[in-house]
């Protein structure tokens, strides 16, 4: 019986150390990301913008960017509608 459990054991300890070596270089790409959201440089705002720039076609290819401008202008266009009631 103890000789299962050592087994076992053994085979779980080998799986995380295997798994922790895979997820390591992530542990980076995070910290990374995590500075990034948080803007703690004074870089990090302009490099997201053109990083947004450069998603921009693949957006639009996919028609996003045109249902939020469409859902845009009929917002638009029901405050013109009620501003023009109140003015009457």
């Amino acid at each position: 019986m103890a000789e299962g459990d050592n087994r076992s054991t053994n085979l779980l300890a080998e799986e995380t150390a295997g798994l922790e070596e895979q997820l390591q270089g992530w542990g980076e790409v995070m910290l990374m990301a995590d500075k990034v959201l948080r803007w703690e440089r004074a870089w990090f705002p302009p490099a997201t913008m053109v990083t947004f720039l450069l998603l921009l076609p693949g957006l639009n290819q996919h028609g996003i960017i045109s249902k939020y401008i469409g859902m845009a202008k009929r917002e638009i266009n029901k405050l013109l509608k009620q501003k023009e009631k109140k003015n009457e």
